[in-house]
């Protein structure tokens, strides 16, 4: 009979440690998914530094080889838009 009471005791033990730390166990499992989620997000709508630093390179690469438009005044440069629009 002792015995039955001393596991009794030590299962009821085990689920109020349980109900303890259960709560916590949880956050942190969806602290992680949300976490997981929002990574992949941001590596699809915000690539990666390496990328964007390679991008921006070439495009100055490219406009370096490219003549550019200077104006005299700003009257050439708002014909110069108004070409553009028609």
């Amino acid at each position: 009979m002792e015995k039955l009471k001393t596991k009794l005791d030590i299962k009821r033990m085990e689920n109020d440690i349980i109900k303890q730390i259960s709560p916590g166990i949880e956050e942190r499992i969806k602290f992680e998914v949300v976490k997981t989620i929002t990574d992949a997000l941001e590596e699809q709508f915000y690539p990666p530094e390496k990328m964007i630093k390679k991008e921006f390179i070439k495009k100055i690469e490219n406009a370096e080889k490219e003549e550019g438009i200077s104006f005299k005044n700003i009257e050439e440069l708002k014909q110069h838009f108004a070409d553009l629009n028609k």
